[in-house]
């Protein structure tokens, strides 16, 4: 299960190393001495080694169960305010279809739906759509000459902002196009040159918004050099109108409606309509409707997230009789593993009051015989298009209050079921505490916060109440499967105090206090390498001194035998 990183697998000394002076071996002796006093290392190494697996072990499992609570968060509200809601099934779509099968509707309308949405059928006829104004002047033969019209201009868009252009007779079409242009992000109204041949240029002045016409007598100004340039005529009307300012004109189940613009999002609460074409007599059905299939692929992105888990769970269980864990195994036995797995599975099994659908296998979702979950395709569809909000109550968080003073803000320590909290006002309009059944222990109040004792079974509930007089109020609260999962998992993954974070951290000190040990160890050893070195140096010396010695008297003892 665990490979080995031998401290020793590096020689101290070169195995060339040799003092020269005698046949005896010192390298070899020193290293063996060093091999033996790292022997101690190699066992903490190993040590080390099996941390890491099971350090990696756990931080692959925190990552499963962190997308299993992911996955679980995406098919549950929070508590708090349903507009804050971001969850899938308080997602809408839309669909649209044509009374004229040779008309796409698409086409003529296009829509975007938020959750704030009304499910419902809408039927729309587009007769007009907003155009923007567009107007020019006379033709002249140069665009850069000097055009001779000195004046004030007022320019302005319908009712809006209008602004002053200083036009003298040196300025050609292009340098009064330029003026225009500097002030169009406050007037609404640009400015260009269009060339119909080479000695044929017109000024043409458009507006940047549908519905409303270019304006040049905003408070009675003077409009002589916007006569001069050929855009009005003496009475005031426009001379040489290119497009006409038009509103949209569209109807909604049979009522006319007309706006300036072809983006309308205040007529149907929720919904935007991008009005592209006019087809009067052909019938757009408008349908928005709960987004099965985004509540279908979240459900979907649920059960891989548990089966990734589930498989993990599976491989660190394998056992084979006579031999033992596997390899892999590494976490075998491992009390947080089977927790987690545990609180897992019971999460899985929560029952909803629903008469309808109640457990995961009522809406098609089943267990296998490995405990891998599998889903009936047909009938999950089946259950999310003919009653998608009873779906959304086996997973998500549905809470009740029956004062609109109270908001259940928070439900996460698991708390299922209802209860009557009764709330006093002082008579400074200050709340001065909650109780349930005339028993004040179970709930704390801080300012306007009600949060549920500490031990109790209203821990984790947070309430935030609102009124200036004391009542009592009924509160209900189903946690959902998701809801009730997310909660349970989250005390395992939370980067701050949960269980695998912790066991991680300790592992990953154990890990520095023994890599501090194989430091100590190798530094001894090699502490004590270099005394054996100093120490066989001097003894080699002196072991050569004598060799020389003894030759010496063998040469001169040799000499007095002859």
């Amino acid at each position: 299960m665990s490979t080995v990183n031998s401290a020793t697998s590096s020689s101290y000394i070169s195995s060339s190393y040799t003092s020269g002076l005698t046949d005896i071996d010192t390298a070899s002796l020193v290293q063996d001495a060093y091999d033996a006093k790292m022997a101690k290392a190699d066992v903490v190494d190993a040590k080390i080694d099996d941390i890491d697996l099971q350090i990696a072990a756990y931080d692959e499992l925190q990552d499963l169960l962190t997308a299993l609570e992911d996955a679980a968060e995406n098919l549950t509200a929070d508590a708090e305010l349903t507009s804050t809601r971001d969850d899938v099934w308080v997602s809408k779509t839309a669909y649209l279809s044509s009374s004229d099968s040779s008309v796409t509707a698409s086409d003529v309308v296009g829509v975007l739906v938020d959750d704030a949405a009304t499910t419902g059928t809408y039927e729309l006829e587009v007769t007009q759509i907003a155009t923007a104004h567009k107007i020019a002047g006379d033709v002249v033969t140069s665009a850069s000459d000097a055009a001779g019209v000195a004046g004030n201009l007022s320019l302005a868009l319908g009712d809006g902002d209008s602004v002053d252009i200083s036009v003298d007779a040196d300025m050609s079409l292009e340098d009064i196009a330029d003026e225009i242009n500097k002030q169009k992000s406050t007037s609404g109204v640009s400015a260009s040159v269009l060339q119909i041949s080479d000695t044929q240029f017109m000024l043409v002045l458009s507006a940047s918004d549908t519905g409303e016409e270019i304006n040049f007598s905003t408070d009675g100004a003077d409009t002589s050099v916007a006569q001069a340039l050929g855009l009005v005529g003496d009475d005031g009307s426009y001379s040489n109108e290119l497009i006409s300012a038009q509103p949209a004109i569209f109807k909604v189940d049979g009522v006319e409606v007309t706006r300036s613009s072809n983006t309308v999002d205040d007529v149907i609460s929720g919904v935007t309509l991008y009005l592209y074409d006019a087809e009067e007599g052909t019938k757009i059905t408008l349908e928005v409707e709960d987004d099965a299939s985004s509540a279908y692929d979240a459900i979907e992105a649920f059960v891989d997230a548990y089966n990734d888990f589930r498989s993990f769970v599976l491989s660190n269980q394998a056992y084979t009789a006579g031999t033992g864990a596997d390899e892999d195994a590494v976490l075998f036995g491992d009390n947080l593993l089977s927790s987690a797995a545990r609180d897992v599975y019971d999460a899985l099994g929560f029952r909803s009051d629903s008469s309808l659908y109640q457990s995961l296998s009522s809406i098609g979702i089943s267990y296998d015989d490995s405990n891998y979950l599998v889903i009936d395709s047909e009938t999950l569809e089946s259950a999310l298009v003919s009653d998608f909000d009873t779906v959304s109550t086996l997973f998500s968080l549905q809470t009740d209050s029956s004062s609109d003073d109270l908001l259940v803000y928070g439900a996460d320590g698991g708390f299922s079921g209802s209860f009557t909290v009764n709330l006093t006002v002082d008579a400074d309009g200050k709340l001065t505490s909650a109780d349930v059944g005339g028993d004040d222990s179970l709930f704390t109040v801080d300012g306007n916060k009600v949060t549920g004792a500490e031990g109790s079974i209203y821990e984790g509930v947070t309430l935030y109440f609102g009124g200036s007089e004391s009542q009592s109020v009924d509160v209900t609260i189903t946690p959902g499967l998701a809801y009730g999962l997310k909660n349970s998992i989250d005390t395992y993954t939370n980067a701050t105090d949960g269980f695998l974070s912790d066991r991680i951290d300790r592992l990953e000190q154990q890990t520095d206090d023994l890599e501090d040990e194989v430091s100590d160890i190798t530094q001894d050893a090699e502490d004590y390498a270099a005394k054996l070195i100093d120490r066989y140096s001097v003894l080699e010396t002196k072991m050569y001194q004598l060799e020389l010695l003894r030759d010496q008297l063998e040469a001169l003892w040799g000499n007095d035998d002859d």
